[in-house]
């Protein structure tokens, strides 16, 4: 489980830009997750699509909106771990009835600490978060070992529940749609 991230069992895979025991940056620490994953994961789920900001990484196959999430909230001092609906106020309600009859199940299989919540119409989350922990490679090892586990359990689960998606799973480029910047005149 996430809540035991100082007590997990490590292997010597390398971590890159550092010692294993020297404090990362975001970027190093989410750039190492990623590679950890890649080398770990079985077959197909390891081909996974990846967006990265400052405080967190999304990891999803086909629709962005429906991703897998580690988050480094300096706000709330948390680590952040699990599977995002955002797609659509109808495709999240299906996602969180389909997760929710499957809700003992999941806690059984990957732990108490997993919780599935909604936020608003269109989002939602199956997730848990234990304190921020210093950024190492122990952590990436530790982080990498549950979202393993989230991801070869929740994944098949995803495509079973048979969610269409309510909009485009690609994110708008620069330059279109609502936040189109406008040209100055002459």
């Amino acid at each position: 489980m996430v809540s035991e991230v100082g007590n997990a069992p490590l292997t010597g895979t390398p971590i890159r830009g550092r010692s294993r025991a020297a404090a990362f940056t975001r970027r190093e620490f989410f750039d190492n997750l990623v590679g950890e994953l890649r080398r770990t994961l079985p077959g197909s789920l390891a081909d996974f699509q990846v967006r990265q900001t400052a405080n967190l990484i999304k990891l999803f196959y086909g629709n962005e909106r429906i991703h897998f999430e580690v988050w480094a909230n300096s706000a709330r001092h948390t680590l952040e771990v699990g599977l995002h609906f955002e797609d659509g106020p109808a495709s999240t309600e299906r996602y969180l009835s389909f997760f929710d009859d499957r809700i003992v199940e999941l806690k059984h299989r990957l732990g108490s600490p997993i919780e599935l919540e909604r936020w608003t119409s269109s989002w939602g989350h199956l997730y848990e978060t234990i304190p921020l922990p210093r950024l190492d490679g122990d952590v990436v090892k530790q982080t990498g070992e549950r979202m393993i586990l989230l991801i070869t359990v929740l994944q098949p689960l995803v495509e079973q529940a048979g969610v269409a998606p309510e909009r485009s799973g690609d994110a708008p480029g620069p330059g279109s749609g609502r936040w189109r910047g406008r040209r100055r005149r002459g």
